[in-house]
């Protein structure tokens, strides 16, 4: 399953519904990774305010990874 993410709004639904769908509690992702609720929450709510190593606890704890790619030109847009 891939998800694709362009913005940090568009990040922060897709951590929740990945969370969710594994039927896990902000709780328990955070009791995985060493990170209280309130960041998981924060990376979920607002991601654009969360660190790079929160963001990737955060993954890490979903089993979920990054992959970095070219946009196909059609769809290239500046986002920034």
């Amino acid at each position: 399953m891939s998800f694709t993410v362009q913005t940090p709004e568009q990040l922060g639904p897709v951590l929740k519904g990945l969370r969710k769908k594994q039927k896990l509690t902000q709780q328990e992702v955070g009791n995985a990774v060493d990170m209280l609720p309130k960041t998981v929450s924060k990376l979920e709510l607002n991601p654009e305010s969360a660190t790079v190593e929160s963001l990737f606890k955060l993954l890490s704890a979903l089993q979920i990874e990054v992959v970095l790619q070219s946009r196909r030109q059609e769809t290239s847009t500046r986002e920034w």
